[in-house]
Order: C-alpha cells, then structure tokens, then sequence
C-alpha cells in the first residue's frame, strides 16, 4: 500500500512538472509574438508622412485669401525642397513629408515676400500655418497712409522744389563773367588811367551785381566830370546804395518762402503724428490689444507723416541757409569792393 502511494505521488510529481514547463514555454513564446506585433505597427507609423499645410491672406481688415502664392517648403535637415502653390481660397497643403524641422517661405509678384518661418512636425502629424502677406505699395497707396496731413506736406514740397530751383537758376545767373579778382584789377587799372568809360565797359562785360553797383558809382562820376563839377564821396555812396538796393533784394527773393516752409514742413508732420497716435489709442480703447493690425495704422501713419514732414524740412532749411550765406558773401563782397573804388575816385579827384 505503502509502495502504491509512493508509485502515485511520482506520477503526480511528472504531470505537475510537465505542466509547469509547458506554462513556462507558454509564457516566452506570448512576449515574442507581442514584440513582433509592436515593431510592425512601428513601423507603419514612420512610413506615413507628415503634412504641412496653411492659408496665406492678405494685410487688410477683410484678410483676403491671395491666390496663386509659391510656398517654399524647405527640409531643415538635408534642405530638399518642396514647392506648392495656393488655390482660389489662399490654401495650400503638401503631405508625404518626412519628420522633421522645416523653413517655409512664400512669394508673389505685387507683394512682400516672406522667408524663414520655421515649422516642426512630426512623424505622420499635420500643421496649419497661417500666413499673412503684404501687398506692395505705389506711389497712390503709399501717399494714403499720410491722411490728411498729405494735402499740406505735398504743397510745401511743391513749394519749396519750385523756388529751390528758381533760386539756383537766379543765383547762377548773376554769376560775374569775370574773376572777382580780375575784375577789381582791370577796374583799378582803367581808374589809374583817369579812363572811366573803359571800367564802365568792364563792368557791362562781366555782369553780376558787383560789377552792376560799381557801374551806377562810376557812372555818377562820370557824370559830375562831363557837368564840370566837383563830386562828393557820399555823392558816390549814395549812388552805389541805390544801385544796391535793386540788386541785394532781387538775391534775398523768396528766400522767405524757403525759411517758412523749412519752419512749417515738420509741424505739418507733427500734427500727423498726433492724429495717427490719437487713432492708434482709440483703437486700444475700442478694441484693445486684441488686433494689432489697426493698431499698427495709426502708428504707421503716425511715423510716416513725421518722416515726410521731415524729408521737406530738411532739403528748405539746407538750400535756405545756402541762398543766405551766397547773399552775405555778396554784400560783405560789394561793400569792400565799392569802399575801395570810391576812395580811389576820390584820391583820383583830389590829385586832379
């Protein structure tokens, strides 16, 4: 009996054993076929390709979609390119991309082009990219950003290019034909002869207002030569002033229109300045924060009408103080000129 429950418990000891192997061998193989399961799906996933796509609109109030944009879709990592365009409503979309980092650029003739937006995306992932491009500026709506403040700024250009010009024709003209030098030499000389119509030709050749004052002195000299009489030295002055008074007035011509607009130009640019600041505040007041674009416009113009009132000022108040100082140069020029001539007219007179 004893050997009987001995032979039993050795067969029940082999199917526990038996049965302890097969649920170890169940257990290996279960993993294996769970591993092969995963690296499979895996797999699948790194062969889908991943997908950029976006809208490209414009800067208005209304962010129109532009039509017909070159999308540049460039691998950061081995820079292949991928080209794309939009369709009738901005949108653009290329798929079957790998992973990784790309730089997207868009381009189209009559606008801003933009470069370098850079995107990641993920193994089989999508993105959506909302670009917004700037149509270029001509020369009207350009000017429409000044507002208002364009109205007075282009008159004072105007204004002030008409007598900028008129004012190097004139002072180009009374340019002498002679050498100040020269000339003072050949005068002195023809007055050392006692042949004073000879220095009145001289004066007629070389032109200018120079030689127009000395010519009214000279004149007046002559005068009191052939009438036989004595002559004054302030009789002579008072000649060459009068002469002078046509002369220095028709340099100073509408230098006084250049100084008001060098004055008026950047004020007309401040006040655009302000009324651009008062748009962009009331913007933040109706709106807030929440749309930068408005906001933006009345900073631009704000800015603009500033640089434009410059751009005016500057030009005027360079040309003005030019014109002024050739005036100077010409009265400092007539009084020396005409203080030595009288004296050599009167020691000449005096001699005689």
């Amino acid at each position: 009996m004893t050997r009987l429950s001995l032979i039993l418990m050795l067969v029940a000891c082999m199917f526990m054993s038996a049965g302890i192997v097969f649920a170890q061998d169940e257990e290996v193989e279960a993993p294996t076929v769970d591993a092969a399961e995963e690296s499979a799906e895996d797999v699948d996933t790194m062969g889908v390709g991943a997908t950029i796509k976006g809208e490209i609109i414009d800067t208005s109030t209304e962010q129109k979609p532009i039509e017909d944009v070159t999308v540049k879709i460039v691998n950061s990592a081995d820079g292949q390119e991928y080209i794309v365009n939009t369709d009738k409503d901005g949108i653009y979309e290329k798929t079957g991309l790998p992973a990784g980092r790309y730089t997207i650029s868009v381009s189209k003739e009559g606008y801003g082009d933009r470069f370098g937006k850079s995107k990641v995306v993920a193994a089989g992932g999508e993105i959506f990219d909302r670009i917004k491009m700037r149509e270029k500026d001509n020369i009207i709506s350009f000017f429409k950003k000044f507002g208002f403040v364009f109205y007075p700024l282009a008159i004072c250009s105007v204004v002030a290019l008409t007598f900028i010009i008129e004012r190097l024709f004139t002072f180009v003209r009374s340019r002498s034909r002679i050498g100040t030098e020269q000339f003072i030499a050949s005068i002195a000389d023809s007055l050392r002869k006692e042949n004073i119509m000879e220095a009145v030709s001289t004066c007629e050749e070389a032109g200018g207002p120079l030689a127009n004052v000395l010519k009214a002195g000279l004149l007046r000299y002559s005068q009191a030569q052939i009438e036989e009489r004595d002559i004054t030295k302030e009789e002579i002055q008072e000649a060459i002033e009068e002469a002078s008074l046509l002369e220095i007035p028709e340099l100073e011509r509408n230098l006084p229109v250049l100084g008001t607009v060098a004055v008026v130009s950047p004020l007309f640019g401040l006040l655009g300045t302000v009324t651009g600041m008062i748009t962009a505040f009331t913007t933040i007041a109706l709106e807030g924060t929440g749309d930068p674009q408005q906001l933006a416009g009345g900073i631009s113009q704000a800015l603009l009408t500033t640089a434009g009132g410059l751009t005016v000022a500057i030009p005027c108040l360079i040309f003005f103080q030019l014109f002024d100082s050739w005036v100077n140069r010409h009265m400092v020029e007539i009084s020396q000129v005409s203080t030595e001539i009288v004296n050599q007219l009167i020691v000449g007179e005096a001699n005689a």
